[in-house]
């Protein structure tokens, strides 16, 4: 799997997300028994359509795929405030959680992938998608072994 189309495909979902936060906020609200964070998850639409347009925006998105990183948490912090007694939506809650922990890995293992300065399948897609060609392994893999 070659982390810069994952990043890329995650560009356009943060913005889709982020739109939906944003048009939605008050149903999703809703939907969660988070009737109070309305204003939180419109914030946090802005938030998703920022780091969306950033990753696909530069050439190493791997800043802006840590941001979407940190952005889970904080996603994941205010679902689980949600896990109230009193908060009937709890089964939405779950639900939503767990596809926020599932993209959370995602987002994770991208951002790890973008920023190891290995090469990821050839060396030339490594250099294309990833890297600037200065780390030293691109230079012994030009050179001929001596021996």
């Amino acid at each position: 799997m070659n982390e810069m189309r994952v990043a890329r495909g995650l560009g356009w979902f943060s913005i889709g997300l982020g739109v939906a936060e944003i048009v939605a906020g008050r149903e999703l609200g809703r939907a969660l028994g988070l009737e109070d964070k309305e204003w939180l998850i419109r914030a946090f639409g802005v938030r998703e359509i920022a780091s969306g347009v950033a990753i696909l925006a530069t050439d190493n998105p791997r800043a802006a795929v840590w941001s979407r990183v940190a952005g889970d948490v904080l996603d994941l912090a205010v679902l689980g405030s949600g896990f109230t007694e009193d908060n009937p939506k709890k089964g939405n809650l779950a639900l939503a959680f767990a596809n926020v922990a599932g993209i959370t890995a995602l987002d994770y293992w991208c951002a790890r992938r973008l920023g190891s300065a290995r090469p990821h399948g050839s060396i030339a897609t490594h250099r294309a998608n990833v890297a600037d060609g200065s780390a030293p392994h691109y230079r012994d893999a030009e050179m001929p072994a001596s021996r």
